[in-house]
């Protein structure tokens, strides 16, 4: 009884065992997890940062556009040489085109130009003074007219920022970051005006408010002299040793008055810094409360978990005492009802003790079962070498007189013409036709075992010396071969591997006969392979350089379906007709050939499914040899080729046409070039220059100049503009320039063609009307 109780404590301990075992790994992939969380944590609040910092970039590029197009727009620079008595007409197209420019980024909140010579500022809306725009319209910070000048208008600056300042323009207050650029825009010698951009603080603040946490972090901008431009504290001093931490970018630990913070701090590409203070404990607040709750679970888990290991090892306990019972007495009487599994087991193992002779009975009938099972074990090498004893192979009747065995596998490549149906009927009597041949033409010199669904192993012990043992190997595999072909017209594929002595060496054969056919990729269906053939070949390479991989794709992807089934022949020919190459080495060419396929495929956007109504990377990886995946890859290319020919023609119509349309759109722009319509369609420039030269027998650059040409014939026809401003209006930077393009289009001056024209109105208009 002893004994016993130690199996009950056993039952109890194991129960407690497979508890602590989960519970243990679950605790240390906890710890681990919430060092992840913590990490992830500080990963996400930099990378909302550094998303805050591509927003700001891309509309620092904004700025500096608008910069550019300021500081190199013609009017303002022909305003440097002209006094103040003549240029009065200029001013109004500067403030008109300062009011088109500020429409083209939010980000900018105002900006203006003021001329150093004339003490004058020029906005987008109007022309002041400096006292009265910097006293009654937008006065900044709480500096006087003097000391604006002194921080902002005088010197030389490049992009130079100043930290936000309030400026009041009269209806609401703001805040406003100052970038101050010279001009002329790069002349230290000669500054004859400053443009100021103001940078709308709200904007950056409305960025902060996407970070989490951000309404407990300090958050900073400084510029890459280190000065602080916004803060979100309003404090604008850095806490000590802040600014050698954010040197790097990323997230750190900080110690700011006694408690730990993360920074993060990350640069822009205009030298901005920007950095963020959040104290550890709002970070880690949340973790740490998952964290409590997590060990308060552990807690009560393991206690619940002991009370109920403890009921379930009391709970079957009884059972097992019972079963040993039994046991021990030989005999237990079969109950009326059965209660549970416990009380099936009970009376199954009397019953049992009475069934063991007629089971003995039974077994003996099922002898073939277990034959063919024992076959099976034995082709995959699964016996072990006790198992081959005379004694076992007697009481399966099986016989295995001579000393040399050999595997051939025969698998059913195509029996198409035997089948009325691909069921799995119609292939179960394909099976049962192949194997009762197979049994009848070996004459009792071995084995035949289904391995697969197509496929059957020929278990042969032929003879006792080789030759004679070749000599039958071949004459029953050419036997099978024209008997199946002829009779039952199914094409079928026989491996062979080579002649091994010992039962045991059936499991290397099988191995032998595999890997020989695995070779019906390099040779074909419907041939026979032998081991011997292939054992000797060296591991040999493809030839497939990046030379003809690059050619292939050219190929394909100009619609050139001649030249690309050359190029497939050609490899089929130099790696595969030769017979030379491993199988393995075969089936990688095909997948590197198929591989070049799907990636022009994918570059070209051709959806594989509709290309051809189905699934044209499975068809061509159900080919039965390399020959017919290469035959397949064939039509694939043609079906490519076609649609990339029918493509082309659409496309080169509508880029033509597309040109011609950005062209009239953009006609008066200062930047129409050839370079930025090459980059507005992502093209190359000379590509550009010589597709609209082939299209339209005429140059690009040679195209804008006629259609500003008929743009300028009709503002002298239709307009009293003086010939100087049309010139400006189809941005030409002096009339000269303007009056010897003209001419040469039109073999007159503008004057003359004005004139011309004007005559020719007013003799239309003399003439009398008919009625």
């Amino acid at each position: 009884m002893g004994k016993r109780k130690k199996v009950f404590w056993t039952l109890w301990l194991s129960y407690i065992l497979i508890l602590v075992i989960p519970t243990t790994i679950s605790v240390f992939l906890y710890s681990n997890i919430n060092h992840v969380m913590i990490d992830n944590a500080n990963r996400s609040n930099f990378a909302m940062i550094e998303q805050m910092r591509q927003v700001i970039d891309k509309n620092m590029e904004e700025v500096d556009r608008v910069m550019v197009q300021i500081s190199t727009h013609p009017k303002l620079q022909a305003l440097w040489n002209l006094d103040e008595k003549t240029n009065y007409f200029l001013y109004s197209e500067i403030v008109e085109m300062m009011r088109n420019v500020r429409g083209g980024s939010d980000f900018i909140e105002d900006f203006y130009i003021h001329y150093k010579a004339s003490d004058s500022i020029l906005t987008p809306t109007m022309k002041t003074d400096s006292e009265t725009y910097f006293t009654n319209i937008s006065p900044y910070g709480s500096y006087s007219v003097n000391e604006i000048k002194e921080k902002l208008l005088s010197g030389y600056h490049v992009k130079t920022f100043m930290p936000s300042e309030t400026i009041d323009s009269g209806a609401s207050a703001h805040h406003a970051i100052a970038t101050i650029v010279s001009l002329p825009f790069g002349d230290r010698q000669n500054i004859y005006a400053t443009l100021v951009m103001l940078i709308d603080e709200q904007q950056i603040f409305d960025l902060f408010k996407q970070i989490e946490w951000a309404n407990k972090a300090s958050m900073y901008i400084l510029d890459n002299s280190g000065q602080i431009l916004l803060s979100s504290t309003g404090d604008y001093t850095l806490p000590e040793g802040l600014l050698e931490q954010a040197e790097e970018s990323g997230y750190r630990s900080f110690m700011l008055d006694g408690e730990e913070m993360m920074l993060s701090s990350t640069k822009g590409v205009n030298g901005w810094r920007f950095i963020s203070l959040i104290p550890k404990a709002v970070v880690f607040q949340p973790i740490n409360e998952i964290t409590y709750g997590v060990i308060s679970f552990f807690a009560i888990a393991i206690m619940i978990g002991t009370v109920v290991a403890y009921w379930m090892a009391y709970r079957n306990y009884g059972p097992i005492r019972d079963m040993v019972t039994v046991l021990m007495n030989g005999k237990i009487g079969t109950p009326d009802r059965v209660v549970n599994e416990y009380d099936f087991i009970k009376s199954s193992i009397t019953h049992n003790l009475k069934e063991k002779e007629k089971l003995k009975h039974m077994l003996a009938n099922h002898a073939p079962v277990v034959l063919a099972h024992f076959l099976t074990r034995l082709l995959k090498g699964q016996i072990e070498h006790a198992e081959v004893e005379q004694s076992t192979l007697d009481f399966m009747g099986l016989s295995l007189p001579y000393k040399l065995n050999c595997v051939i596998l025969i698998a059913c490549d195509d029996s198409s013409k035997f089948r009325k149906e691909d069921s799995e009927r119609e292939w179960a009597l394909v099976r049962f036709v192949l194997l009762n041949l197979c049994s009848e033409l070996i004459e009792g010199k071995g084995y035949v075992v289904e391995t697969e669904r197509n496929q059957l192993a020929l278990m042969l012990n032929v003879a006792d010396t080789l030759d004679e043992a070749v000599q039958a190997r071949d004459a029953i595999i050419a036997n099978i071969k024209k008997v199946t072909e002829e009779r039952f017209r199914m094409k079928i594929t026989i491996a062979s591997s080579t002649l091994q002595q010992g039962i045991e060496n059936f499991g290397k054969c099988y191995i032998e006969a595999t890997s020989a056919l695995d070779y019906r990729i390099i040779h074909g269906i419907g041939s026979v392979i032998y081991q011997e053939q292939i054992k000797d070949l060296k591991h040999r390479y493809y030839d497939y350089p990046i030379e003809e991989e690059i050619r292939f794709i050219n190929y394909l992807k100009s619609g050139n379906d001649e030249e690309a089934e050359r190029l497939l022949d050609r490899l089929y020919e130099k790696n595969i007709a030769s017979g030379e190459m491993t199988s393995e080495m075969g089936k990688f060419l095909i997948f590197d050939m198929l591989s070049t396929v799907i990636k022009v495929m994918e570059a070209l956007r051709i959806d594989d499914k509709h290309l051809i109504g189905m699934d044209p990377i499975r068809s061509i990886m159900d080919g039965t040899s390399a020959q017919d995946m290469v035959r397949k890859t064939k039509e694939l290319c043609g079906l490519i080729c076609k649609s990339v020919t029918e493509a082309r023609k659409d496309q080169i119509d509508g880029l033509n046409g597309q040109i011609k349309e950005y062209v009239n759109d953009h006609l008066l722009d200062h930047a129409l070039s050839l370079t930025s319509i090459a980059d507005n369609f992502n093209m190359n420039a000379q590509y550009i220059s010589s597709f609209f030269k082939k299209q339209n027998q005429i140059n690009l650059n040679e195209y804008i100049i006629a259609k500003r040409m008929d743009e300028a014939k009709l503002m002298l026809r239709d307009s009293n503009l003086t010939v100087l401003q049309i010139a400006l209006k189809i941005r030409y930077a002096n009339d000269i320039g303007f009056i010897r393009a003209f001419k040469k289009y039109e073999g007159i001056t503008p004057g003359k063609y004005r004139e011309m024209v004007r005559n020719l109105d007013r003799e239309k208009d003399s003439l009398p009307q008919n009625g």
